[in-house]
């Protein structure tokens, strides 16, 4: 079991980081945000409660992260992170409702194809 703590630990890594992202602009664009537009850039993410919880989840991705740098070779655990920009193109496609271009969908295959690549050579 132990020989899977490495692994789960980088998915679970890449799982944070994408909801990080999402509640970092759902916090910029939220409501909270709307209603006070007059308000800077530092105040708003000083005072919203979903940015306080992408940090949050930041912060476990960090001790996570640090987890998996203790046990996989850097060369390989990086470019598979990579896989969090295709979660955050995802994510905000189906969560945000947001337009992803043709062009930007095949780049977000090729960087799955590129991690794939690395994975399946560990």
């Amino acid at each position: 079991m132990s020989g899977l703590a490495a692994p789960v630990a980088l998915g679970l890594t890449i799982l944070l980081d994408v909801g990080g992202q999402l509640l970092f602009k759902l916090g910029l664009d939220g409501d909270e945000s709307q209603a006070q537009p007059e308000r800077g850039l530092i105040r708003r993410v000083l005072g919203s409660p979903t940015i306080a919880g992408g940090v949050a989840l930041y912060a476990v991705e960090f001790g996570c992260w640090l987890f998996v740098l203790s046990r996989l070779d850097l060369s390989l655990a990086f470019p598979i992170a990579t896989l969090s920009y295709v979660g955050v193109v995802l994510a905000s496609r189906l969560f945000l409702r947001e337009a992803v271009s043709p062009r930007r969908w095949i780049a977000t295959l090729l960087i799955a194809a590129g991690a794939a690549c690395i994975g399946m050579s560990a």
